[in-house]
């Protein structure tokens, strides 16, 4: 069965007066700061590093009736799901028992967590005794219960095995927290006194929130705070299908991976289609992998907020984050039962870092393909960031005797994507969360049982292209003060295979990969002043490869080390700079063997051979077209050229549209090599070859399987690289887009007209 979503599209109270665009603008600011306001108070009462250190959290404004009206710019897909709860929370009680004072509390991923650890509490707001808004925040608990500590529950088969689940329940009732449903709550964590303390910054960040609302109104009146509502969400949809009508119609293809599923060691893929016709988009993952036995599903209020987050992004970058918005303008096509549309009963621990995020990197990499279509707003196209996860969890009994569990945040130091103009930011973040930091090493071993030995940039990381992906941070930690044995974690994904895409013919950033240097010298080494900077300036006994997710012991002389996820790349690498390869050997970004075998760039003394790089950019280009294969017909046809043709819209960074008499055709930009038609998809016409993962970066000599390749796709007259896919080797060749002629043909006509 085949669910979409559906929004209320109207306010439930009519405004009784016009709204000046002054007062609209005031207010509409207003609302955005104060739920920012509202978000931070949150996370400065947290007791949790990895909420007020991490930014694991999100807040939101919705209206009365359900509709998202403002999301924070922290972790986006808390944000983006907050209006779904809020319309459950509407359906299932009753309008005359919501009072002022009340909030909903639920970690229920049905509901709208992404997991069991992430708590949202909604409140509604009431004016003169009229339910007028509802405030939302979301906040990430360190531990929930469960049979593992963390309550990311590897070895889970289903949700019963996994840390209790509390469907919506009124945890606040006349501004008091009901201490009986609260006893319930903490008795299941190994971290009552830290999940307490959460609970009570969401209560104080809520009705902080309120009363400044509440203040707002006094000031511009009821009518006004209305009307902006409604305002806000009419200009955001307004303002993006207009975008969306000046890209041309079409539909772009992406596909990712989850590698282990946290029970088992086998491989799903996640599968996204974005159609534009006209102003309306249709996302659909047809394709997907039924759900997997173990945790890494999310269910669908996770996998509609990594979407909607994706276009907040896109689309929406200089809006009101307003989720009801585009929840009219975009219909969400998922097969319930899927990896990403969990059905009631799947194991979902591990959703905010595994479906969710997989969902969110082929979402992105698909509507960056449709923003290259257009010349207004393909700057607005990204590459992958930081695609993949290598998270980590750590738990251990201190010197203190307390208990302690936390997630290790630095993967959200990941390499940013490329952009069509940029480099990708170099350990720049995540892409889910504009607001997001990576926590501060000495706070963390404040709170937590382990030493932060080393942080450092990784060379040759970012996926190469014209513009490359940003660098990624490798980081080590040892257990440090603590009583017993520490517990450990992996909850990686990115692992058998790099889980970034490339974008127009950049490569992804390299694998991600977690050893530990079992019976290490490191406290010898710490002791005669010596700091390591990196995995290999630790000598131990054994180094132990880790699996994507796994969960060990490790003891006080095992030091952790670990490669995060970095960005990827934009366009054929034989198209960028010598001058910025030299400059980035120089940095410690790219190494010299990447500059000579990837970029084709010859160093003399750190400085570009200009006549020896231009040989091998064409000796590469040679090598490309000698070992390639057609993906359709037959080896040593000629290509046909289109000249003389009138360009109507880019494609990718080296593909085109034209109008050559009166049809419609694709072309390489490079060498003008027919590519097919309008329609057509130009990835069928290219010739291809495959090579192994560590030919884009030795960074993946972890991947513990030759299964996956790296296929690059070439022009057949010229060689430029136009796509390159990490794809299993038994894999067809999967989609890249196609376009719908009816809008080309009519822009054609009327230049025609014009002319």
């Amino acid at each position: 069965m085949t669910t979409t979503t559906q929004v209320p599209s109207g306010s439930p109270v009519e405004a009784d007066e016009a709204l000046d665009p002054v007062t609209f603008e005031v207010i509409r600011h207003r609302l955005w700061a104060i739920n920012d306001d509202q978000a931070r108070m949150a996370a400065r009462l947290s007791a949790s590093p990895v909420v007020y250190d991490g930014f694991d959290f999100n807040a939101a404004l919705v209206t009365a009736d359900g509709r998202g009206l403002v999301t924070g710019v922290y972790i986006m897909h808390h944000g983006a799901a907050l209006d779904d709860f809020v319309r459950k929370l509407l359906a299932d009680w009753p309008a005359d028992d919501l009072h002022e004072g009340d909030m909903f509390y639920t970690n229920d991923p049905w509901w709208g967590a992404l997991h069991a650890n992430d708590g949202i509490m909604a409140s509604p707001l009431f004016y003169d005794g009229q339910l007028v808004a509802w405030t939302g925040i979301v906040m990430h608990d360190d531990d929930v219960g469960g049979p593992v500590p963390s309550s990311f529950v590897l070895g889970a088969t289903d949700r019963f095995g996994e840390a209790p689940l509390f469907p919506a329940m009124r945890i606040v009732e006349n501004w008091e927290l009901k201490r009986d449903i609260e006893r319930a709550r903490l008795r299941n964590s190994r971290t009552p006194e830290v999940n307490a303390l959460n609970m009570r910054a969401r209560i104080a960040a809520l009705r902080a929130t309120q009363e400044r609302m509440k203040e707002l109104i006094d000031r511009y009146g009821l009518p006004a705070f209305l009307a902006s509502q409604d305002g806000i969400i009419d200009y955001v949809e307004r303002v993006v299908r207009g975008r969306l009508r000046e890209i041309p119609d079409g539909t772009w293809y992406a596909q990712g991976y989850v590698d282990h599923d946290g029970t088992n060691d086998e491989v799903y893929k996640i599968c996204c289609r974005v159609t534009k016709c006209e102003d309306n988009l249709v996302i659909d993952f047809e394709g997907t992998s039924p759900e997997a036995q173990g945790p890494v599903n999310c269910a669908r209020p996770a996998m509609e907020g990594a979407v909607v987050g994706c276009l907040l992004l896109a689309l929406c970058y200089d809006l009101p984050w307003s989720v009801g918005a585009l929840r009219r303008i975009v219909e969400i096509r998922a097969e319930e039962g899927s990896i990403n549309n969990a059905a009631g009963t799947a194991a979902v621990s591990l959703a905010s870092i595994q479906g969710t995020l997989c969902t969110q990197d082929v979402t992105a990499s698909a509507i960056a393909k449709m923003l290259l279509s257009s010349e207004r707003f393909r700057s607005e196209a990204q590459a992958t960031w930081a695609a993949g996860h290598p998270g980590a969890a750590m738990a251990a009994t201190g010197r203190d005797g307390e208990y302690a569990v936390g997630s290790i945040t630095d993967p959200f130091a990941g390499g940013g994507g490329a952009r069509t103009f940029a480099d990708g930011v170099d350990s720049g973040g995540i892409y889910h969360s504009m607001g997001s930091r990576l926590a501060n090493a000495e706070t963390c071993e404040d709170r937590r049982p382990f030493l932060q030995l080393y942080r450092t940039e990784m060379c040759d990381s970012g996926g190469a292209g014209r513009y490359r992906g940003g660098v990624c941070v490798a980081f080590g930690s040892v257990p440090h003060k603590e009583r017993s044995d520490v517990t450990v974690l992996t909850l990686s994904s990115g692992v058998e295979m790099p889980g970034g895409m490339g974008l127009a013919g950049g490569a992804p950033g390299a694998a991600v990969s977690n050893i530990v240097v079992r019976d290490s010298d490191i406290w010898s080494r710490l002791g005669d002043g010596q700091v390591p900077r990196a995995e290999e300036e630790v000598a131990g006994g054994t180094v132990e490869a880790l699996a994507a997710k796994d969960l060990i012991t490790i003891k006080h002389d095992d030091v952790v080390a670990s490669v995060t996820n970095a960005g990827s790349g934009y366009g054929d690498p034989l198209h960028r700079d010598p001058a910025a390869v030299a400059r980035d050997v120089i940095e410690g970004h790219v190494s010299m063997w990447s500059a000579h075998e990837n970029y084709g760039v010859v160093l003399t003394d750190e400085a570009v051979d200009e006549a020896a790089t231009e040989q091998r950019r064409a000796d590469i280009r040679k090598e490309r077209l000698a070992e390639a294969r057609p993906v359709h017909g037959t080896t040593g046809t000629d290509p046909a050229v289109v000249e003389d043709a009138e360009v109507l819209h880019p494609v990718a960074d080296a593909v085109e549209a034209v109008r050559a008499g009166t049809g419609l055709r694709i072309r390489c930009t490079d060498c003008h090599s027919d590519l097919g038609g309008y329609e057509e998809d130009y990835k069928q016409s290219l010739v291809f070859r495959e090579r192994p993962l560590t030919d884009l970066t030795e960074l993946n000599k972890r991947c513990r399987t030759d299964a996956f390749v790296a296929r690059e796709f070439y022009c057949p007259g010229c060689g430029v690289l136009l796509v390159t896919d990490v794809t299993h080797r038994d894999e067809p060749v999967r989609e890249e887009c196609r376009f719908f002629p009816g809008q080309a043909q009519q822009d054609s006509d009327l230049l025609d007209a014009t002319a």
